[in-house]
């Protein structure tokens, strides 16, 4: 008798333990379906988003505002390219932690050199250095730096009009 109650025991246990984990799969299989709905659509979402907000920088005029905005804002983004010729005597400088080829076109980001060096944000709001300042009020053509195949964006040029 001793034996068959182990056993009535142990197929109990059996039992609720199969109950338990059919359970457990019941909440977690729907749960996983819900977490990968909701990590694709902020993953549209956030294209969306990107393309939106980068869609007016695509061969717009923009201020000199916005100029300093789209670098104060990008220029800690490891991945893009900021070029800004503040006046038509000055050359592009390079604000992103990347660099750019002097294209429109680029597949990779440069690594800055000793000869290419990275421009410090401040530049662009010091009214002494006359050919890198960028008044608020003066006008830019902003255009997209993208891939060669056009499906990455890359970064952003600025060139003063």
């Amino acid at each position: 008798m001793d034996n068959a109650q182990k056993a009535i025991m142990i197929g109990v246990g059996l039992f609720v333990t199969i109950l338990i984990i059919a359970a457990v799969m019941l909440i977690v299989n729907p749960a996983i379906e819900l977490i990968n709905k909701a990590t694709g659509r902020i993953a549209n979402i956030s294209e969306a988003l990107e393309q939106q907000l980068y869609a007016k920088y695509d061969s717009v005029t923009v201020t000199g505002s916005e100029v300093i905005s789209a670098i104060q804002l990008y220029c800690t983004d490891q991945s893009m390219v900021l070029e800004v010729k503040a006046t038509s005597a000055a050359d592009y400088l390079e604000y992103g932690k990347i660099r750019g080829n002097g294209t429109l076109v680029l597949d990779k980001g440069l690594n800055y050199d000793s000869s290419n060096v990275q421009s410090k944000v401040s530049k662009l709001t010091d009214s002494t250095d006359t050919a890198n300042y960028v008044p608020a009020n003066a006008r830019y053509m902003a255009e997209l730096v993208k891939s060669t195949s056009g499906d990455v964006l890359m970064g952003i040029r600025f060139t003063r009009i």
